[in-house]
């Protein structure tokens, strides 16, 4: 059957990939297990053995499950993917413009200019396509940082004014942040949900093509059973060691694992939040978050959404599919270890909410798998610290046995299965990276040539092996913290390149290398032979420091970059798309006499005439006007006037801003008041303005007399 709408999809065919997967995973974990149970034969099988053993088989089967999907991933890359749901535009007219939608950008304490130049290359990148008339952008702020709020509504008109996008372009700022970016989408969703047939939702760092946004738009009007559709964003604009590992092998063995994924799951794919298309109506029908059980409102709220709501477009009856082949989607990773880690430590979190979901009734099998998995990303962590102590002290406890019956021969005797088993793990655990080195030769000359691909994907290899033991080290602390009821925030993510300093690195991870000295002390006092054993581990741990400082480092970076070290396609030949992210727009491109000064925001909202317009315009006027209200924020004003902005704390800074009549009467004051009654401050603040304004002036009557 030729595959022309995802209702095509024959049933038997996913469930014959399943079985294969399954069959493939779980034969592999049987034979570890069968290797393990003869190296436990040899004095019949204790209490601590039938332990270790069911530990080695769920944490075997992670191991074997991932080399199933490299596997079947690999395979499917040679063979090519006949179920694609892209392959079922292969008869669609582009002439016809696709179903409109709603480009959705969830913000929080962004880098306004980042993320306005990004969403600027988008909008011109849609215009080339001739449908931009179809998609209509939504930035959506929770930011609670005045500057931050007030930069983005300065971007958001230049924005309009310099591509006309009046009317296809909308700022929204919440007053109350409930839910955080899930909250921001449902409140999007009550608002304007229905003027849309698709939703887009983005990230920050998000970066889509407009060939990209309209062909999913297309591919949902082409399958009317499908709910979702998820594509593969491309790490991409790394600086720091650790951001070009990470792109690096994210662009080597992603495509296979991608298809491995595709391969098992076809229309039972995952949701990751962003750079994906949503059908609105059953979204807002049957994807609304249920409360988890729990005493703690904090605790109730799902953090981890997008797992949830692919489960949940499922059980209503509609397909999730992953876009693995499609090009143009993008995002930017973590710049060092500690940023990586915050964002996982929220991840954990949310992921081990998911077990209420687990066995929930009608949760579809893929869906399930999903959930496993998402579970076991972390869990895994602490089930094998506490594999390997108590697999030392099987160890130790065997070995002292030996010596003192003299019968040396009861470890020898399974030598054999002990080898292979040995074999096979590490066999294991280094195949994907074998599959995606195959995978990426032919493609070589897009990554810097055949030697810069083989030494790139060896420095990776490399750094993944010191790097495991760090992350095994926080992971089990993440799941223990949680499981201890300790609850976390969800705070802004550090995504330009941060070196980490010494002390930092000391204070952070020096804790680690403490316990992996201790354990390397105590376990060469006890047996030679379990510190080799355990010498990966122990190496990570000791080496924590002086690793994550240098996977930190930008300046490593960029001379890996130079020797055309972990070189990816994206930075040999650029998209047009990635192009000046990091070139401020208009609004936010200030003279360096401007620049240098505090509370940048304050000084817009305050003294300039037309952001101060702007803002007001925004605001929604009061309707509540009680005179205690009006005493505090006359008071507030009072203080900002003649204390400057540092009389103020945030909230109180943000109270001011959220008045309409205290901003205009406060533009009036400032220019009103003599230069003796105003704060030091804003005589410095007004005198860089001015300047600052002079400078713009110049430039534009530069520009206008040049030919």
């Amino acid at each position: 059957m030729t595959f022309r709408r995802a209702t095509d999809l024959p049933a038997e065919a996913a469930s014959l990939r399943q079985a294969l997967f399954l069959a493939t995973g779980g034969g592999i974990t049987i034979a570890g297990a069968l290797l393990l149970l003869d190296t436990f034969r040899a004095d019949g099988l204790t209490g601590l053995e039938i332990l270790l053993l069911a530990l080695f088989v769920i944490l075997f089967g992670q191991i074997a499950f991932g080399f199933s999907i490299a596997f079947w991933g690999f395979v499917i890359r040679r063979l090519g993917e006949p179920y694609d749901i892209m392959r079922t535009l292969d008869d669609a007219d582009p002439a016809v413009a696709p179903g409109s939608t709603a480009l959705v950008m969830p913000v929080y304490n962004e880098d306004p200019a980042r993320l306005f130049r990004a969403l600027e290359n988008m909008l011109l990148s849609l215009r080339d396509t001739g449908h931009a008339d179809s998609f209509d952008l939504f930035i959506l702020s929770d930011s609670n940082q005045p500057d931050n709020w007030i930069d983005e509504e300065c971007a958001w008109v230049s924005l309009c004014s310099r591509l006309q996008a009046y009317g296809r372009v909308f700022y929204r700022k919440r007053r109350v942040s409930l839910h955080g970016k899930s909250g921001n989408i449902a409140d999007f969703c009550r608002r304007w949900g229905k003027r849309y047939r698709y939703l887009v939702i983005l990230d920050a760092d998000s970066v889509m093509t407009g060939d990209t946004l309209v062909r999913l738009a297309r591919a949902m009007d082409a399958n009317p059973r499908v709910g979702l559709i998820q594509t593969a964003p491309q790490i991409v604009r790394g600086t720091t060691f650790f951001q070009r590992l990470v792109q690096f092998s994210t662009h080597s063995l992603g495509p296979i694992f991608a298809a491995g994924a595709n391969f098992w799951h076809l229309a039972g794919a995952n949701y990751w939040g962003h750079n994906a298309i949503l059908r609105l109506q059953p979204f807002m029908e049957h994807c609304v978050l249920p409360e988890l059980p729990g005493k703690d409102p904090a605790s109730r709220h799902i953090l981890s959404h997008d797992t949830v709501e692919a489960a949940l477009m499922a059980q209503a009856g509609y397909q999730v599919w992953f876009a693995l082949n499609e090009p143009g989607s993008y995002e930017e990773g973590p710049p060092n270890l500690t940023e990586s880690l915050k964002r996982d430590r929220r991840w954990a979190q949310g992921n081990l909410q998911h077990f209420w979901f687990l066995l929930a009734p009608r949760t579809g099998f893929a869906n399930r798998i999903h959930i496993f998995f998402g579970l076991m990303a972390y869990l895994s962590a602490p089930l094998l610290v506490l594999f390997i102590a108590l697999s030392a002290l099987d160890f130790t406890t065997k070995q002292q046995f030996a010596a003192l019956s003299a019968q040396r021969a009861l470890l020898g005797d399974t030598w054999l299965s002990s080898l292979l088993l040995l074999g096979l793990t590490l066999l294991l655990l280094f195949a994907a990276k074998i599959l995606g080195l195959l995978d990426t030769l032919p493609r070589a000359r897009k990554f810097g040539g055949l030697r810069a691909v083989l030494a790139g994907s060896t420095l990776e290899a490399v750094s993944s092996v010191l790097l495991a033991p760090i992350m095994l080290w926080f992971y089990t602390k993440f799941v223990v913290l949680t499981l201890l009821g300790v609850r976390i925030t969800w705070k802004t993510q550090t995504r330009t390149g941060a070196g980490i300093p010494f002390a930092q690195a000391l204070r952070e991870y020096g804790p680690l290398t403490l316990v992996g000295a201790l354990l390397t002390a105590a376990t060469l006092w006890a047996s030679p032979t379990l510190t080799l054993w355990l010498s990966p581990l122990l190496l990570g741990w000791l080496l924590a420091i002086p690793v994550v400082m240098l996977t930190s480092s930008e300046r490593a970076g960029l001379w890996l970059r130079r020797r055309g070290l972990l070189l990816i396609p994206e930075e040999l030949d650029e998209p047009a798309i990635l192009r000046d992210l990091d070139v401020p727009p208009p609004a936010l491109d200030r003279p360096d006499t401007l620049a240098r000064v505090p509370h940048l925001g304050l000084i817009q909202a305050l003294l300039a005439p037309f952001a101060n317009a702007v803002h007001i315009s925004l605001l929604r006027r009061s309707r509540v006007r009680t005179q205690h209200r009006q005493a505090y924020l006359d008071a507030l004003a009072d203080r900002l006037i003649t204390g400057g902005p540092d009389a103020l704390d945030r909230r109180e800074t943000m109270a001011l801003l959220w008045s309409a009549d205290a901003l205009a009467d406060l533009h009036r004051r400032l220019w009103s008041t003599a230069d003796a009654d105003l704060h030091p401050w804003w005589r410095y603040a007004m005198h860089h303005y001015n300047e600052a304004q002079s400078a713009r002036r110049v430039v534009r009557e530069t520009q206008s007399a040049l030919p």
